[in-house]
């Protein structure tokens, strides 16, 4: 669930399909690509891959207005191993919207044989409006992952929000298993400290890779604060019970990857529904 204001940040040397959705709270788990680039060498490519990202969401919200909006990022590929990003965001549901802007920042670097160490850091920044009420949206995390032989890598990451009235931190771990070239397997936790987030769930996703489609999907179970997911303005801050699933699917080619997202929440009751597609255009 990232971000993830949903300017997640790829590992430098992997492509793998992000969990792409309006600040996703599983992007804290990108970090796991490095187990695929792991998989298929420990150096990262040595050409570039700036890219512009351009993504449009559709959403509903059990008893009120459908909602949607978009972003436009970029990501700029300073060096094999480094990898930088700005973003602009823009979302309304249900009588409420919100807008922000996103930094991030990557960094990988082999050691020895197969293991790897990456850092990354990302900002979101803006405010909105829930009817005549404004309320600001802040959300900064540091994060770092590190992949060992087999395969296997190892991610934490320490996120803090403070979206209108809802603060605290919310620190994750996270494991991933690439299987050979094609497939990812990943687990995480998260479980809040401080304020009055009160958020505690649970991650399983899978990935299948290829070079004509890449493939998704995941479910999520836990305690969540509606600021954590992203919903802001519409419902109390409390938190309630969730249950999340997704899938997805992206066709990648040389220049162009084209990625499709559906992703179902339901907070005691309360669902929404979101349909996300992506175009990542790759600059020469």
């Amino acid at each position: 669930m990232d971000q993830t204001a949903t300017a997640t940040i790829a590992v430098p040397g992997t492509r793998r399909p992000a969990k792409r959705r309006p600040a996703a709270l599983l992007a804290g788990l990108v970090l796991p690509l490095a187990a695929l680039g792991s998989a298929q060498g420990a150096q990262p490519p040595s050409q570039s891959d700036d890219r512009v990202i351009i993504s449009g969401d559709g959403a509903t919200l059990t008893g009120a207005n459908d909602g949607g909006g978009g972003s436009l990022a970029y990501l700029h590929q300073f060096t094999p191993g480094t990898l930088i990003g700005i973003a602009g965001e823009y979302q309304n549901l249900a009588g409420s919207h919100w807008e922000f802007g996103s930094a991030n920042v990557a960094y990988g670097h082999a050691l020895v044989g197969q293991t790897r160490w990456n850092l990354s850091a990302e900002a979101h920044e803006g405010s909105g409006a829930a009817g005549a009420t404004r309320f600001g949206y802040a959300i900064e995390a540091l994060g770092a992952g590190l992949t060992l032989p087999a395969n296997l890598t190892l991610s934490a990451e320490e996120r803090q929000i403070d979206v209108d009235t809802s603060h605290g931190s919310l620190p994750k771990v996270g494991l991933a298993k690439a299987w050979g070239t094609h497939w990812l397997t990943s687990l995480g936790y998260a479980h809040s400290s401080g304020g009055n987030l009160a958020t505690e769930y649970g991650l399983v996703r899978i990935d299948f890779l290829s070079a004509p489609i890449q493939l998704l999907a995941g479910a999520d179970v836990g305690h969540v604060a509606p600021a954590v997911l992203d919903i802001e303005g519409i419902l109390l801050p409390q938190a309630r019970h969730l249950t999340e699933v997704f899938v997805g699917a992206t066709r990648p080619t040389r220049h162009l990857d084209i990625s499709l997202l559906a992703d179902r929440i339901d907070l005691q009751g309360i669902e929404r529904y979101t349909l996300t597609l992506t175009a990542t255009v790759h600059l020469p």
